[in-house]
């Protein structure tokens, strides 16, 4: 509020002037962060007819064509729960880790306008797209689970802080394959064709999207639990059902492995954009 002052000699009222404040550095981050969420959601879901209603749909489209071709093998329930649980319980994180993954490598190569803008930096832009697809993904999965739950799927969430946990280190591990394939995409752009046939389908084959650990023979299962994104999905099944449990779940060796991926990322990023420069 501006101050007055009274002038006896003239009678005349000064007014100081209004003091302002500038703004903080986390204030100024904020508002950035805001803006690229924006940006990213106008870019992903603004411009398409069908807009966020396809984030919905591409799962729905998997599972439901899982649930019809284990239905027409007689097999209407999968690691002791009906199958749309269990499937949906292992493509919505898996989806999301995926589009994380996808993102942050194609947001660690590009964007380059973007960063004319002082206050713009990377870092802004890959938080922007993992804050994004994770709340996107994150919905879509609520909305398929109470959507089963209406239709007569009933089912009682046994640890909910580790459903979220669980998800968390999906992020995680998405957050860092997509830093260090994106840096090195940096440097050598062929690396951006060949991830997904090198990574994508192996992973998709292995990460228990359709079977649990315990399903597989002693060899298999030893080769598949090198595979974080299973310890993931089985942690989170086993977190939302009652009925599931996975004595093979090892939370320390999934969080090591996203501490050191994000970090060597990171490192990685920090690297070939300097030369870059």
């Amino acid at each position: 509020m501006a101050n007055v002052h009274s002038n006896t000699s003239t009678g005349a009222t000064v007014t100081a002037p209004k003091v302002v404040t500038p703004d903080t550095a986390f204030t100024v981050q904020c508002r950035v962060l805001h803006a690229l969420i924006l940006r990213e959601l106008k870019s992903r879901y603004g411009n398409r007819r069908l807009g966020f209603l396809w984030a919905l749909i591409e799962p729905l489209l998997f599972i439901s064509i899982f649930v019809a071709g284990f239905h027409l093998l007689g097999r209407g329930s999968q690691g002791g729960l009906p199958a749309p649980l269990f499937f949906v319980a292992g493509f919505s994180p898996f989806f999301l880790f995926r589009d994380v993954f996808s993102q942050v490598k194609s947001g660690a190569q590009g964007h380059q306008t973007l960063l004319m803008f002082p206050q713009v930096t990377r870092i802004d832009l890959l938080i922007a797209k993992v804050i994004v697809n994770s709340l996107v993904s994150i919905s879509v999965f609520l909305v398929l689970m109470v959507g089963l739950y209406c239709i007569g799927y009933h089912y009682n969430i046994d640890n909910p802080i580790g459903v979220l946990i669980g998800f968390a280190l999906m992020i995680s591990i998405g957050l860092g394959m997509g830093l260090v394939f994106g840096a090195i995409a940096i440097r050598y752009e062929f690396i951006s064709s060949i991830t997904n046939p090198i990574l994508g389908r192996p992973l998709f084959l292995t990460s228990g999207l359709f079977f649990s650990a315990s399903m597989l023979p002693p060899k298999a299962r030893e080769i598949c639990l090198y595979n974080p994104l299973l310890h993931c999905i089985e942690y989170i099944r086993s977190s939302l059902f009652v009925g599931f449990d996975s004595r093979y779940v090892d939370l320390q060796y999934v969080s090591i492995f996203a501490l050191v991926l994000v970090s060597f990322g990171l490192m990685l990023l920090g690297f070939f954009e300097r030369q870059r420069k």
